[in-house]
């Protein structure tokens, strides 16, 4: 009788001896694999994928092949290539392979929603000549400095978006803002931030321009994903991650980052407005538990009757929790989110 090929990777790899390859996994998963991929992706195309990024960050071959496998199913199935390119990073950090999409890729899948005509982002240097107007007649101008090879150093970081109409909108954001994101993240000083600081910038800001934009569910994905570790084999919806990116707290294991997750019921906006209640995410409701541990609340009851008070929570109990409200509990302890 022929293997069940119905496992999942987990199960495959505990069934593997340690020495076998990535690619060698990837063969074997090749029944699984084909189901998930989009068409234009064969299983073959990642197995020599794999060899070239492990070949570019050997570190890579010492995580677990359910992470890398699950990173390298995570960029194919959005339509990024890990590697040289940035559209996506495959980054090491303890024995788990973690997916970054990369701004190039955030801008390519931007692009491909229809809905935006154009989007970018742009680093602005010390001599540079650079203005904000805010108001109703908001507008940036940007004239980079005469000497192009002595600009200085970076100031800030800017995303622009051109939809169909004609119209634009654009988010900027300080190098101490950029660098207040990058200081939370588990990759902080590996990976991208470190080789490709630039392009990690200006994703930062796509990733803000993004709250205000009409976007495809492949963006939307792309942006949850960022920073998790995968392990499952099947359909992009039905991933399975536990995300990792956030601050390191005393055990040595990742703390969960509030806004991390986004719930696939994410509703849809009107004017800037969900058009139905959207509700606290999994990151959300663990952070709120870690808040409720630190400050010593054992009782529910006084832990909402406090949280009412402090932050305005209508929810009485855990599962009624809005997403709205646990950002503002969450913002009360931790800062506002960026």
């Amino acid at each position: 009788m022929g293997r069940d090929l119905s496992v999942t990777s987990a199960e495959v790899v505990r069934q593997t001896p340690q020495q076998k390859t990535l690619a060698k996994l990837i063969t074997d998963m090749t029944p699984e694999l084909a189901k998930a991929l989009p068409r234009h992706v064969t299983p073959e195309r990642m197995a020599r994928i794999a060899v070239t990024v492990v070949r570019a960050t050997p570190k890579l071959a010492e995580c677990s092949p359910a992470s890398f496998l699950g990173a390298l199913l995570t960029a194919s199935q959005l339509g990024l290539e890990p590697g040289p390119t940035g559209e996506a990073y495959f980054v090491p950090y303890k024995q788990t392979c973690t997916f970054i999409p990369g701004y190039r890729g955030l801008i390519k899948l931007a692009r491909q929603s229809g809905q935006v005509s154009d989007i970018y982002a742009e680093i602005v240097y010390a001599n540079d000549k650079f203005k904000v107007t805010r108001g109703l007649q908001r507008n940036i101008e940007h004239e980079e400095a005469a000497d192009r090879n002595n600009r200085g150093k970076p100031t800030d970081v800017y995303a622009v978006a051109k939809f169909k109409d004609g119209t634009t909108t654009f988010v900027t954001m300080t190098v101490n803002e950029v660098e207040a994101i990058r200081r939370r993240s588990m990759a902080a000083n590996n990976g991208p931030w470190v080789t490709d600081w630039e392009a990690m910038a200006k994703k930062t800001a796509v990733r803000q321009l993004s709250k205000w934009l009409p976007l495809s569910a492949e963006f939307n994905s792309a942006v949850s994903l960022d920073g998790t570790v995968r392990t499952d084999v099947g359909p992009l919806v039905d991933a399975q991650t536990e995300f990792i990116d956030g601050e390191v707290v005393p055990s040595g294991q990742p703390e969960i980052a509030a806004s991390a997750e986004t719930p696939a019921d994410d509703p849809q906006m009107v004017d800037g407005e969900p058009t139905q209640i959207r509700m606290a995410t999994k990151a959300q409701l663990t952070r709120l538990a870690q808040i409720q541990k630190s400050e010593k609340y054992d009782s529910d009851d006084e832990w909402f009757s406090y949280l009412g008070d402090a932050a305005g929570v209508k929810a009485r109990r855990t599962a009624d929790v809005t997403y709205d409200e646990a950002a503002a509990v969450i913002s009360l302890f931790d800062g506002p989110e960026q």
